[in-house]
C-alpha cells in the first residue's frame, strides 16, 4: 500500500470537474429537449414532426432516441460524479494499491465511451501515475507484460505450467491428496450454497423490480399501442419511446400545488414526529418516573391494534376541532409515533447510564444532555425516523382523501387517482394509461433518489436501534 501524492489528487480533482460539466451540460440538454417536444393536441394522439436542434433537424423518433440516451448517461454518470466527489472530500481514503490503477483504467474508459476526451485523457495520466507509485513501471511496461501474457497464452507456455502443476500435485503424499479432496469437496458445498442464496435474491429483486419497469415502460408508450396490442411488449426500442408523455402530464397535471401541498405537510408533520418521538424516547428510557414501564406497555399494546380503526374516531375529533378540509387535519394527527417512539428508545436505552449520572454530577440538565449527548449519539437513527416520516407523508392516501376533499388541499397521491386521464365521456370514458403512469412515475422517482441517496443512514439507524450494547 502506498499513499496517495498530491499529484495524484490535482488529476482526480480535475478529472471530476471535467465530469461535473459533461453532467451539467447533459442536464441542461436534456432540459432543451423537453422544452421543444411538441405536445399533442388531444392526449391520445401521436406526433410525428421534425425539430430543429442546434442546426441539425431531427425527426421525433431522432429525439425521443436522444432523449433515452440522455437519461441513461446520466443515470450511470450522476452517482459516478457523486462518488468521485465524496472520495475526493473523505479523509480515510489515503492508500492505494493494484486496483486502485485498474479503477482509473475502467473510469478513464468509461469516459472515452461517453464522448468526454478530456476526462479520459486526465484519468489515463492519473491512472498511469499510480501505477509508477504502486508498481514502480509505467504504462509501456505494463502493456509489455499483458502482451507477453497473451503471447504465453497463444503459445500454449501457460497450459505447459498448468500441466507442471498438475505433475507435482501427483507427486504429493496420499495424505495430502486426501485433505484435498476434502477441501474440494467443503468448496463444491459453499458454491452449491452461494448459488441457491444469489438466486433466491435474484428472483426476489426481479419481483420488486418487474412492476416498476413495467410501470415505466407502459408510461413510455402510446396509446394506441396500448389500446390495441393483443400482447403487451416488454421491451421497446429507443426511438419508440414517447417521452412527450412524461411532458403532457406535468402541463395537464396541476403537479405545482400538489407537491407544494405534500412538501409542506410532509416537512411540518414530520419536524412535529421527530420532535414528540425525541422527548417521548428520552422520557422513557432515562426518566424514572412511577408507572413509566405501565404505560409504555400501553403504548406499545396500541401498535397491534389496525390504523384504519382509529379512522373513525379521529375523523369525529377532527370534525369536531373545525379542522376538516384544511391542513391542520392532515399534519396534528400525526406528529406523534408510537413505533418511532419505540425504535429510538432503543437507540438511547444503549448509552451507558454512567454518562447520565456523570452529567448530573457536573450539574448538566436533563434537556442539555439530550442535546449535547443523546441527540449526537443516536443521530443515524434519528436521520432514519426523519426519512421514513417525510416518505409517510409523501405516500399518504387514504386519511389526506378522507379529511380534506378540496382540490386546492390535495396531496399529490391524492391527485394522481383524482384526476383521470381519460377519453371520451359517460359510458364511453376510457382511461389513458401511459399518462396515468407517466404521472405515477414522476411522483415515485423523487422517492427512489432519496431512498438511494440515505439509505446508509438508513440501514445504520436500523441496526443500531436493533442492537443491545
Amino acid at each position: 500500500m502506498k499513499r496517495i501524492t498530491e499529484k495524484i489528487k490535482k488529476f482526480d480533482l480535475i478529472a471530476s470537474l471535467i465530469d461535473l460539466v459533461f453532467v451539467l451540460a447533459a442536464l441542461a440538454l436534456l432540459a432543451y429537449f423537453f422544452t421543444i417536444l411538441v405536445e399533442p393536441q388531444f392526449i391520445t394522439q401521436v406526433i410525428n414532426t421534425t425539430y430543429n436542434v442546434l442546426g441539425f433537424t431531427l425527426t421525433s423518433a431522432q429525439l425521443n432516441a436522444g432523449i433515452s440516451l440522455l437519461i441513461g448517461y446520466l443515470i450511470v454518470f450522476v452517482p459516478l460524479t457523486f462518488s468521485h466527489f465524496k472520495r475526493l472530500r473523505s479523509k480515510d481514503v489515503i492508500e492505494m494499491d493494484q486496483w486502485t490503477y485498474r479503477t482509473q483504467f475502467l473510469y478513464a474508459f468509461m469516459s472515452l465511451f461517453t464522448l468526454n476526451p478530456f476526462s479520459f485523457v486526465v484519468r489515463l495520466m492519473m491512472a498511469t501515475e499510480i501505477l509508477n507509485v504502486v508498481q514502480e513501471y509505467g504504462l509501456k511496461q505494463a502493456l509489455l507484460n499483458v502482451s507477453n501474457d497473451i503471447k504465453e497464452l497463444v503459445t500454449g507456455k501457460t497450459f505447459k505450467r498448468i500441466r507442471e502443476r498438475r505433475a507435482l500435485r501427483k507427486q504429493e503424499t496420499e495424505s495430502q491428496a486426501d485433505l484435498e479432496r476434502i477441501s474440494r469437496q467443503d468448496l463444491v458445498v459453499k458454491v452449491l450454497v452461494m448459488v441457491a442464496t444469489y438466486t433466491f435474491l435474484t428472483m426476489i429483486a426481479l419481483f420488486i423490480f418487474i412492476p416498476f419497469y413495467w410501470m415505466m415502460i407502459t408510461a413510455l408508450k402510446t396509446h394506441q399501442e396500448l389500446s390495441n396490442a393483443v400482447t403487451p411488449r416488454m421491451f421497446i426500442g429507443i426511438s419508440e419511446m414517447q417521452w412527450v408523455n412524461f411532458k403532457v402530464a406535468l402541463t395537464q397535471f396541476n403537479f405545482s400545488r400538489y407537491i407544494a401541498n405534500t412538501l409542506i405537510v410532509g416537512i411540518l408533520s414530520m419536524i412535529g414526529t421527530v420532535t414528540t418521538t425525541i422527548l417521548a424516547a428520552f422520557a422513557f428510557s432515562r426518566l424514572d418516573f412511577k408507572g413509566r414501564e405501565f404505560i409504555f406497555s400501553i403504548l406499545l399494546m396500541t401498535m397491534m391494534i389496525p390504523g384504519e380503526l382509529y379512522t373513525i374516531t379521529n375523523y369525529i375529533t377532527v370534525r369536531n376541532l373545525g379542522w376538516y378540509d384544511s391542513f391542520y387535519a392532515l399534519i396534528f394527527p400525526f406528529m406523534t409515533s408510537v413505533f418511532y417512539i419505540f425504535f429510538l428508545r432503543q437507540s438511547f436505552k444503549q448509552i451507558p447510564d454512567t454518562l447520565y449520572r456523570a452529567a448530573q454530577v457536573d450539574g448538566c440538565g436533563d434537556f442539555k444532555y439530550l442535546r449535547r449527548v443523546m441527540i449526537p449519539i443516536a443521530k443515524p437513527t434519528i436521520i432514519t425516523i426523519t426519512i421514513l416520516s417525510a416518505i409517510g407523508a409523501w405516500d399518504a392516501y387514504i386519511w389526506p382523501q378522507l379529511v380534506a376533499p378540496s382540490e386546492e388541499n390535495w396531496l399529490i397521491s391524492v391527485a394522481l387517482r383524482s384526476t383521470s386521464f381519460v377519453t371520451g365521456e359517460g359510458s364511453d370514458a376510457r382511461p389513458v394509461y401511459n399518462l396515468q403512469l407517466a404521472a405515477t412515475a414522476l411522483v415515485t422517482v423523487p422517492l427512489l433518489i432519496i431512498f438511494f441517496s440515505l439509505k446508509k443512514y438508513i440501514i445504520a439507524g436500523v441496526g443500531r436501534s436493533g442492537t443491545k450494547g
